[in-house]
C-alpha cells in the first residue's frame, strides 16, 4: 500500500498525507521493486534530498560524483557539504550538526551503534561505500522513536532485499584499496562481503620520515552481511563489522614514541515485517570500541586505554489507522560497559597503575507518537519518550521527554514546526577538540548528570519549478549539563588521575539555521547552501559564556556535477567557514626553572579564515560482451589553488631571551592530487 500510494505520486512534487516526498521513498527502495505484477524501476539518485522535517537522504552514488580525498568516496565526508553539517578541521574526527559537540552526534550501521566509525584523522569513514549505500542524517527535528543523543543521527544502510544475481566492486586509491562482492545462495538468501586494507607505509614510507622523526600507519576493515527473505512480509538481515587503526610517531631526538591502536566490533540481526496497515523493525546487537594510547621513552612508558562495550535491542512500530489517523511506537534497551581513561606508568625506579574502574550502566525507554491529518492540509504529531538510566553507584533517573510537530503542506512544499525535550546518558570527553580516538566515554552519574536540551526548530522544502527546490531551516536549543574535560596531557602522570574528576558540566544555547538549494538541470546538477550558526557555552563559577568549540558561525558549500557524455563527468566542490576557537596565550614567562603560561578568556580567538576548492573528473567505460564489467577512473584534486588554512596555533619560547611567538601549522591538503581505480560487475 505504500509503495504502490508513492507510485502514483508524481517526480515527487507533492507530499502525500501520509508519505514523505517520493524522491525520499525511492531513494530508500532498492533500485527493482517487485508489486505482485507491477514492477518499479529506479536509478541510482546521486544528489541529496531534504524532507519536510529537516532530515537528509542521499546514496552513496552522492559521494562518488564529487570529488575524493585519496581516492576514496566516502560517505561521511560528505556529510560536510549538507547545511548545518561542519568539521573542526581537515582531520576532525567527527562532525557537528547544528552548532552541537562531535559527542553528541550519533552513528548507525544496519540500526547498529558505532562509537568511532572513522579512521585516523577522518581521513575517511569506517563504513565501506559499496555495501552501505544510502545514507540519512536527523538534525535538530527527530521522530519521537529516535532518542539518546541531542545532535544528529547519521543512519548508513545496506541492500535489505536479498540480491538476485552476483555482482561486486574493486577499488584501488592512493593509500587503501577496497573490495565488495555480492552472492546470491537462492531465490531467497544471499550473502554480501566488503573489505579494505590500507598500503600507506609500503609507498610513503620515505615521505613519513625525516631526519629525526619517523610514522607510520595502517587500517583495515571488513563488513559481512546476509539477507533472507522469510516470506513475503518478512526479511531478516544479519551485519557483522571490524575495523582496526594503529598509528606510531616516533622522535628519535627526545627518544619519544608514540602510539595509537584502536578497534570497533559490530554485529547485528534485525528483522523487517511488513503488511497493509502494519510495518515493524525489531533489532538486536553487540558493539564495542577499544582504543589504547602509550608513550615510550628510554626510562619510561605509559599506557592509557579505554574502552566501552555495549548490547542492545531496538524495535519501531508503525500503525496505519482508520480516519486519518497514524501511530509510530518504538522502544530501545541498552547496556554499556565503559572503561573511562586510566594510566600505569612504567620506570623511574617504580612502577605506577591508578585504579581501574569499569561502569556499567543500563538505558532504556518507551516511545509513541500520534500524528492526525487536520482540514486545509495540516498535521499534528503528538509524541512522548519516556527515558530511563540506572548507572553506577545506585544513580537512577527518570526523564520524559515530549515531542509536538505541526507541518502544513501547500502545493509542492510543505513547513514543519518542532518543540521537543532530548536527554543523553553516554558522554564522550578527553584531550583532543578535533575528536581524535583517545577520547573517551563515560556514562551518567551522580557527579556527572545527562544531558539535556529544549529543541524548537521550523523546516521548509519548496520547488518554485520543476528543476528548482528550497529548503531553510532554523533552531533554538537550549543546553544543559555539557561535560567538558579540563585535564592535561601531563595530568594523567599524577599518581592519584581519576579521568571524572576532571570533567565538568557547562550549559548554554545554539541558535541558528540554513538555507540551501538544489538545481537538477539534465545532465547538470548543483547543490549550494549557507549555515549560520551561534553557540555559547558557561562554565561552572565562570560570569561569562564563551563560543563552544564547534561554533563556526558562517559556513557556505557549493557542489556541481556534470555529465558531459555517458563516459565523462566533472565535479567541484567549493567550502568557506570560519576559523575554529582557541584559548590564546597572552604570556609566557618563567619563575624559577619553571615554564608558567596565562591565558586570555576561553575560546576567545579564531583561526583564519579557511576555504577550499577541490576538482574531479572521472571516465566510465564498459566492456565484455555477456559478462559486461563497468570501469571508472577517477583523478581529483583537493584544495585546487593551494590554500594554507590553518589547523592550530601553537607557541614556542626562546629560553636564552624569554621571548615567545606565536607558529600557525597549516594543513597537509594542499594541492592534494587524487587517483582512483574503480572495478564494477
Amino acid at each position: 500500500m505504500t509503495i504502490l500510494a508513492a507510485v502514483m505520486l508524481q517526480g515527487g512534487h507533492v507530499f502525500a498525507d501520509t508519505l514523505p516526498p517520493v524522491d525520499v521513498m525511492l531513494e530508500e527502495l532498492a533500485d527493482t521493486v517487485s508489486l505482485g505484477e507491477v514492477k518499479v524501476t529506479a536509478a541510482p539518485a546521486r544528489r541529496p534530498r531534504i524532507a519536510s522535517d529537516g532530515s537528509i537522504s542521499f546514496t552513496t552514488y552522492a559521494s562518488g560524483a564529487s570529488p575524493r580525498a585519496f581516492g576514496e568516496a566516502d560517505p561521511l565526508r560528505f556529510l560536510s557539504l549538507l547545511p548545518g553539517v561542519t568539521v573542526a578541521s581537515d582531520y576532525a574526527s567527527g562532525a557537528s550538526v547544528d552548532g552541537m559537540n562531535h559527542s553528541q552526534s550519533l552513528y548507525r550501521l544496519n540500526g547498529i551503534p558505532v562509537h568511532f566509525p572513522y579512521h585516523f584523522g577522518g581521513i575517511f569513514s569506517v563504513f565501506s561505500p559499496s555495501l552501505y549505500r544510502s545514507a540519512r542524517l536527523h538534525k535538530s527535528m527527530k521522530p519521537a522513536s529516535e532518542g539518546g543523543t541531542l545532535g544528529g543521527i547519521v543512519s548508513l544502510a545496506s541492500e535489505i532485499e536479498p540480491a538476485d544475481t552476483i555482482g561486486g566492486e574493486l577499488n584501488a586509491g592512493m593509500i587503501a584499496s577496497s573490495a565488495s562482492l555480492a552472492i546470491p545462495l537462492s531465490r531467497h538468501f544471499s550473502l554480501s562481503a566488503s573489505g579494505r586494507a590500507s598500503y600507506i607505509d609500503a609507498l610513503y614510507a620515505s615521505l613519513l620520515r625525516s631526519g629525526s622523526t619517523e610514522a607510520s600507519y595502517n587500517l583495515a576493515d571488513c563488513d559481512l552481511t546476509a539477507n533472507l527473505r522469510i516470506s513475503g512480509n518478512d526479511i531478516m538481515r544479519a551485519t557483522v563489522h571490524y575495523n582496526s587503526d594503529h598509528v606510531e610517531y616516533t622522535d628519535r631526538s627526545y627518544s619519544l614514541t608514540t602510539a595509537l591502536k584502536w578497534h570497533n566490533m559490530a554485529a547485528g540481526v534485525e528483522w523487517n515485517h511488513s503488511a497493509d496497515s502494519f510495518e515493524s523493525v525489531n533489532r538486536a546487537y553487540y558493539t564495542r570500541f577499544h582504543n589504547l594510547l602509550g608513550l615510550h621513552m628510554e626510562q619510561i612508558s605509559l599506557r592509557a586505554p579505554t574502552g566501552i562495550d555495549e548490547a542492545g535491542a531496538k524495535g519501531d512500530f508503525s500503525i496505519l489507522l482508520p480516519s486519518s489517523w497514524h501511530l509510530d511506537a518504538g522502544y530501545y534497551l541498552r547496556f554499556y560497559s565503559v572503561v573511562p581513561q586510566w594510566v600505569t606508568i612504567g620506570g623511574l625506579g617504580q612502577d605506577v597503575a591508578h585504579a581501574r574502574s569499569r561502569l556499567k550502566s543500563l538505558e532504556g525507554a518507551i516511545s509513541g507518537e500520534i500524528s492526525y491529518d487536520l482540514p486545509h492540509r495540516w498535521r499534528v504529531a503528538c509524541g512522548i519518550v519516556l527515558n530511563t538510566f540506572a548507572g553506577t553507584g545506585g544513580y537512577q533517573c527518570f526523564d520524559p521527554d515530549p515531542r509536538l510537530s505541526l507541518t502544513h503542506m501547500f502545493g509542492q512544499g510543505s513547513f514543519t514546526f518542532h518543540a521537543g525535550r532530548y536527554h543523553q546518558y553516554l558522554h564522550q570527553v578527553g584531550f583532543s577538540d578535533i575528536g581524535m580516538s583517545s577520547n573517551f566515554k563515560i556514562a551518567s552519574t551522580s557527579g556527572i548528570h545527562p544531558q539535556e536540551s529544549f529543541t524548537f526548530g521550523m523546516a521548509g522544502a519548496m520547488r518554485p519549478l520543476d528543476c528548482l527546490s528550497l529548503n531553510i531551516d532554523l533552531y533554538y536549543k537550549t543546553v544543559e549539563n555539557q561535560p567538558e574535560y579540563l585535564g592535561a596531557v601531563l595530568d594523567i602522570l599524577n599518581a592519584g588521575y581519576r579521568a571524572e574528576d576532571y570533567i565538568f558540566a557547562t550549559k548554554g544555547y545554539n541558535f541558528g539555521g540554513s538555507v540551501s538549494a538544489r538545481l537538477e538541470a539534465g545532465a547538470f546538477t548543483a547543490m549550494a547552501s549557507y549555515a549560520y550558526c551561534h553557540a555559547r557555552r558557561r562554565m561552572p563559577g565562570e560570569p561569562a559564556p564563551f563560543s563552544a568549540s564547534n561554533e563556526l558561525p558562517h559556513t557556505a558549500t557549493a557542489w556541481c556535477s556534470w555529465s558531459l557524455s555517458p563516459r565523462w563527468n566533472v565535479s567541484a566542490t567549493f567550502m568557506l567557514a570560519s576559523g575554529r576557537p582557541y584559548t590564546p596565550v597572552t604570556a609566557i614567562y618563567f619563575i624559577g626553572e619553571r615554564l608558567m603560561m596565562e591565558y586570555g578568556p576561553r575560546n576567545s580567538t579564531r583561526l583564519p579564515l579557511y576555504h577550499r576548492l577541490d576538482l574531479g573528473t572521472s571516465y566510465r567505460f564498459a566492456t565484455g560482451g555477456r559478462f559486461p564489467l563497468m570501469h571508472e577512473l577517477n583523478l581529483s584534486v583537493v584544495n585546487a589553488y593551494g590554500r594554507e588554512n590553518v589547523e592550530m596555533s601553537t607557541f614556542s619560547v626562546n629560553t636564552v631571551t624569554g621571548i615567545y611567538s606565536r607558529r600557525d601549522i597549516s594543513s597537509l591538503y594542499r594541492f592534494l592530487p587524487s587517483l582512483s581505480y574503480t572495478l564494477s560487475f
